[in-house]
């Protein structure tokens, strides 16, 4: 393998190439390698310009780790109903026994919940007395909530492909 170009090395350079190649608006080239189709000599059309916009725009891995956390966080229906409903608070803020009356659920259930929600610092907590009040203190977390209600209402549209 020492004349032998290695198949990471190739795709490296064709990837390269193609992007690089500013006269062609496609490149046609092998992929060949970890990743590539199942068939090793398929060919595959690249578009440089379209490879350079990618390359810019590209969440970083740690970006993309917080984004999955985030959207973690919001994937449990019974925090989402909290949520919601510390959305819509009278005072924009409630007691674990008022959500969880509201809710019909036990106290342990949302006190959990919100627990979980105040480690990602989408909650916080003031005490009066013996009583917690919680509240959302993330805007980006009521633009979300609200675009994910307003995008679950709206009318299929029929042009959309499937």
């Amino acid at each position: 393998m020492d004349n032998a170009i290695s198949s990471k090395e190739q795709v490296k350079a064709t990837t390269i190439d193609a992007a690089q190649s500013s006269q062609n608006a496609h490149t046609s080239h092998k992929i060949v390698g970890p990743g590539s189709s199942h068939n090793p000599s398929s060919v595959h059309e690249t578009h440089a310009e379209q490879i350079h916009a990618v390359r810019i725009h590209k969440l970083s891995p740690e970006q993309a780790q917080e984004i999955s956390s985030l959207f973690a966080i919001l994937k449990d229906p019974t925090r989402l109903q909290v949520l919601y409903t510390l959305l819509h608070a009278p005072q924009q803020e409630l007691c674990v026994s008022d959500i969880a009356y509201g809710l019909q659920r036990d106290d342990t259930t949302i006190s959990h919940q919100l627990r979980l929600l105040r480690t990602q610092r989408v909650v916080a907590m003031r005490k009066e007395g013996r009583v917690a009040y919680y509240h959302l203190i993330d805007d980006h977390i009521k633009m979300l909530l609200e675009l994910a209600l307003s995008h679950i209402c709206e009318e299929p549209q029929s042009n959309i492909p499937h």
